[in-house]
């Protein structure tokens, strides 16, 4: 069986995985400046998304010191298996082109994809025209981040569940502003995309904190979940990038 090393490198840390005939395998995840990878067996071929440019050298010489010669560099240019129309397609990070090619794939267009990071960042492919473009908004980290730095008395915390409505501490109130805030952001941009896009749009999302907006049950990570408030079904697949990238790779 041939193998595909696939690598997702983001602005922290980096996810990657052997892509075969079974799908995913080795998944695993290390900092973006510092390439590792622990496989039992290391391919010849590579296709890397990267949104850090200044680590791409670090990376392709590792990788060729460990025999990896093939690589490509995911971006507009790649085959993607739909068009793009957006007008400056050299400006797309190829994670998103990662994300829209596998959604489009597995959920068919009119297609939103939400990806919980950093940012959170919303792209959209229509049925004819591909890719057409996205939104981009500040993730749940900056929220909490920006709070901490920019007030005297505010506490620097994580994201957390609470079933609460009402805080009874300064960062019971800040968990909850951040999760109904977060929350009627997300079924705000969703509702204004399905009044352009039509009542066939399908959403879907991954990243870090999709499953923390979705609520999702304490089961499986890749079910299909019920957003609050949102009313429809909302697949979260936290290997999505992952997977666009092995679909890349079958495609070129």
């Amino acid at each position: 069986m041939k193998f595909t090393l696939v690598i997702d490198i983001g602005n922290t840390s980096t996810s990657l995985a052997l892509a075969g005939a079974n799908g995913l395998s080795s998944v695993q995840r290390t900092a973006s400046d510092c390439p590792a990878v622990q496989l039992e067996i290391m391919p010849q071929r590579a296709v890397i998304a990267s949104v850090k440019p200044p680590v791409n050298k670090q990376w392709e010489t590792f990788l060729n010191e460990l025999g990896v010669h093939e690589i490509l560099w995911v971006s507009h240019e790649s085959d993607l298996g739909i068009p793009i129309t957006y007008p400056n397609p050299e400006m797309i990070g190829a994670d998103r082109l990662a994300n829209a090619c596998e959604a489009a794939a597995t959920c068919g267009a009119p297609v939103v994809v939400c990806d919980f990071g950093t940012a959170l960042t919303f792209d959209i492919v229509k049925k004819d025209e591909g890719y057409v473009g996205g939104i981009i908004c500040p993730g749940l980290p900056l929220m909490f981040d920006y709070l901490a730095e920019k007030t005297a008395l505010l506490p620097h915390i994580k994201p957390a569940q609470t079933t609460a409505v009402i805080g009874k501490s300064t960062a019971e109130a800040m968990q909850i502003g951040a999760h109904f805030g977060y929350l009627g952001m997300v079924k705000e941009i969703l509702a204004q995309l399905e009044q352009e896009l039509g009542a066939e749009m399908k959403v879907c999302a991954t990243g870090g904190f999709a499953e923390w907006v979705f609520h999702p049950p304490a089961t499986t990570m890749s079910q299909t979940l019920r957003a609050g408030g949102l009313g429809n079904p909302v697949p979260v697949d936290p290997h999505l990038t992952l997977k666009g990238l092995a679909r890349i790779a079958a495609l070129n």
